[in-house]
């Protein structure tokens, strides 16, 4: 088994993360069974975290992205009334 994946059977249920920009929170994750979702909550800061990552990311950053998913978790993104899964 991938560390990524017994770290979120561990933490499922027992977990909110927050990133924040300058101390104010921009987007809370929580693991809640096979299901992870980013709500945005602050959409100026989440973009410009996005915006950062954008800028400073190499070719296939995305291995934790794919890990996540074979592992049979869903990874959705919620904003207000507005939800989608990637």
């Amino acid at each position: 088994m991938s560390l990524i994946r017994d770290l979120l059977e561990i933490m499922t249920g027992k977990a909110h993360l927050y990133l924040s920009v300058g101390g104010t929170p921009a987007v809370e994750i929580i693991l809640h069974g096979k299901e992870i979702v980013a709500e945005i909550k602050n959409p100026l800061l989440a973009m410009e975290l996005g915006l950062e990552y954008a800028l400073n990311r190499k070719k296939g950053d995305h291995y934790i992205l794919k890990q996540i998913k074979a592992a049979g978790y869903k990874v959705k993104v919620k904003y207000m009334m507005l939800e989608f899964e990637i």
